[in-house]
């Protein structure tokens, strides 16, 4: 097996050939199977945060399969359906990451004579357009200060709702042929007890978000073993910060409040530079 890597902006040519024995007749020869060669091309060689990342897998031959490793070790496959003859000499992947930083994918692509050609691509993610958020503050929500926790008496503070965090944004759901979105959590935060200390310090995690997208608030009361309640009240229990409305301005500071639910919460952000 033979890889070559060309990289316009992201280029990958891979060959594997067959060989022939000197000492065989003519008539033990076995037929050679075409080579199976494969060809990988990007829309961009410089993806950024919430960016969707088009990936077309072209072949010499007729595709059986292809499996794709991401970081982590997830994995992703497609392949002909048992009433499909194959997927054709052109598959289109895709993919979105949340945050900055190297990915390395594993390829593995089998053509209709169980030919197989292995490669694997490093992408590096820059922040783009993405907004940073550094901090969030809640300053109130609904029944704060109350009982959350009836089995506790009205002076014990273990009453008071233990409260957690959690951040949603679109997330990619389908990576072959045509992409899919919904909406997934990104982000919970630890648990702060008894309502204790209401300020979250992200100065040294990686939360960025397209500054064209929107993300929702969720503010949960933790009973542990996955147990609790939402803090919102209503439904839907989440509350939505939509950066596109603060694009032209701005801010270092935003808060997003529902006085229908006492609810308030301000964040402290970092935007893109240009």
């Amino acid at each position: 097996m033979r890889l070559k890597l060309i990289l316009a902006p992201i280029l990958f040519l891979a060959m594997l050939s067959a060989c022939d024995s000197e000492s065989n007749t003519e008539e033990d020869i076995p037929e050679q199977l075409p080579a199976l060669r494969v060809q990988i091309t990007t829309n961009t060689a410089t993806p950024f945060v919430d960016y969707v990342l088009e990936a077309t897998i072209s072949t010499s031959n007729p595709i059986k399969e292809i499996e794709v490793t991401d970081n982590g070790g997830l994995s992703y496959t497609t392949k002909v359906s048992s009433t499909g003859d194959d997927l054709g000499t052109t598959v289109d992947l895709f993919f979105m990451y949340s945050t900055p930083g190297a990915y390395k994918l594993e390829f593995l692509v089998t053509d209709i004579y169980n030919q197989k050609v292995p490669f694997s691509e490093t992408i590096t993610v820059t922040r783009g357009n993405a907004v940073r958020i550094i901090s969030a503050e809640v300053i109130s929500f609904y029944n704060k200060d109350q009982t959350w926790d009836p089995d506790f008496n009205t002076n014990d503070p273990n009453r008071l709702a233990d409260v957690k965090i959690a951040f949603s944004k679109s997330k990619l759901v389908e990576r072959f042929d045509t992409p899919s979105f919904e909406f997934d959590t990104w982000y919970i935060s630890e648990t702060r007890e008894n309502q204790t200390d209401l300020f979250f310090d992200f100065s040294s995690e990686d939360l960025y978000i397209d500054l064209s997208k929107e993300m929702r608030i969720t503010l949960g009361d933790d009973d542990g073993g996955n147990i609790g309640q939402s803090l919102m009240l209503d439904t839907p229990d989440y509350r939505i910060l939509d950066f596109k409305e603060y694009n032209t301005k701005r801010p270092t500071e935003i808060t997003v409040k529902d006085a229908a639910i006492n609810f308030e919460m301000k964040f402290i952000v970092e935007w893109p530079q240009g």
